[in-house]
């Protein structure tokens, strides 16, 4: 476990990369339509990654935002993280600053929380003090991960279209 490390979006992780958006949208995880165009141009995207930390080209309703990938000592992308600047309204709100998502054959092996120290440690960098993270009430694995992390539960909610309660909490990131 010590010998995995976060990195910037970069073409030399192209292979494993897609591999890792493979699994993604094998398993289902609603985070896939941010990796479609990996698929398509890879090389775009990368650049695209890198713009919108930059505030460049960002949707929207979005704002800007960091993207990492957890790769492991073979180099492989085994997930990904994405730390938002700010959250600064409703429908960010129920995202949150951190967003992140394990390969499914690295999953119950500690790498999800490790991401998200990691994480916790980007968000610290860019300014952030105090971050919100969303997870669904019935994903007990995120839920127990971002308490580990000393989060705080906030508040509940319900979203329209969304069979389970999501929890927020909040989380120092020092």
């Amino acid at each position: 476990m010590n010998e995995i490390k976060l990195v910037q979006p970069n073409i030399k992780y192209k292979k494993s990369f897609l591999e890792f958006v493979k699994d993604v949208k094998k398993t289902g995880y609603e985070s896939y339509p941010l990796y479609v165009k990996a698929e398509d141009d890879f090389e775009v995207f990368v650049a695209e990654q890198e713009d919108q930390s930059n505030g460049i080209n960002i949707p929207e309703d979005w704002v800007p935002y960091n993207s990492y990938w957890l790769v492991d000592i073979n180099e492989k992308v085994i997930g990904v993280i994405r730390v938002r600047h700010r959250v600064d309204s409703v429908y960010l709100e129920t995202k949150g600053h951190i967003g992140y998502e394990i390969k499914s054959s690295y999953r119950r092996k500690g790498y999800g929380q490790r991401i998200l120290e990691l994480g916790l440690i980007e968000a610290s960098k860019i300014g952030l003090e105090n971050v919100l993270i969303t997870c669904r009430e019935d994903n007990t694995g995120s839920r127990r991960m971002i308490e580990k992390c000393n989060g705080k539960h906030k508040k509940s909610f319900d979203i329209e279209g969304l069979e389970a309660k999501l929890f927020q909490y909040e989380v120092q990131t020092h």
